[in-house]
């Protein structure tokens, strides 16, 4: 009898170990979100962040087969994800791209989306005056979109990753290959003027 009391103290220890750590790694930060029917990615390549330095972010959404997320211009229904950036002093981001969508028709009605994976290239810009207070800065934004099939889901979530924050140009700067590719093929997709 004893025995199952202290089984019992051990399981709701370790229940409440679990809750606490799960808390900690939803603070944390998460470059990658999991949402119902997409799974959305903050791509930022460079390794360190610098005085004068400018890339091309992404943000990056892989839908389930059959869903699909909206063009800035959506159509007859739907609305473009949108990225709200929180980030350090001196780091400045441009207006989100959208690569050529394709025609997703509904009866008589006409959208214009991605389906399947889509990269969303992101101008970034750090300023002559980027001082980072700390070896780090954080690159974070707050997005929301509508991923839809018959029926449209809402999402939103806040994406981040940490970089490394240096006063001047490394002498070798390291980036990520695969983001940075990625993101570069889906710039080749923008539409020309």
């Amino acid at each position: 009898m004893r025995l199952c009391a202290h089984f019992r103290h051990f399981s709701v220890l370790l229940i409440v170990l679990a809750l606490v750590a799960a808390a900690r790694g939803e603070s944390a930060q998460r470059g990658t979100v999991k949402a119902p029917h997409v799974t959305v990615t903050l791509l930022v390549p460079p390794a360190e962040i610098y005085p004068g330095e400018s890339f091309t972010a992404g943000l990056q959404f892989q839908m389930e087969p059959g869903w699909h997320v909206y063009w800035q211009n959506a159509g007859d229904s739907g609305e473009p994800p949108t990225i709200d950036w929180k980030l350090p002093q001196g780091i400045t981001a441009g207006a989100m791209q959208f690569p050529a969508p394709k025609r997703l028709p509904l009866g008589p009605l006409m959208d214009f989306g991605y389906e399947g994976q889509v990269v969303f290239p992101v101008p970034m810009q750090v300023g002559a005056e980027f001082s980072p207070a700390g070896k780090q800065a954080d690159i974070a934004g707050h997005v929301t979109w509508l991923v839809c099939r018959e029926v449209c889901i809402p999402g939103k979530a806040d994406l981040a990753l940490t970089r490394a924050a240096a006063e001047s140009k490394p002498a070798a700067p390291q980036v990520d290959a695969t983001a940075q590719a990625l993101i570069a093929q889906y710039e080749a997709k923008l539409p020309k003027p």
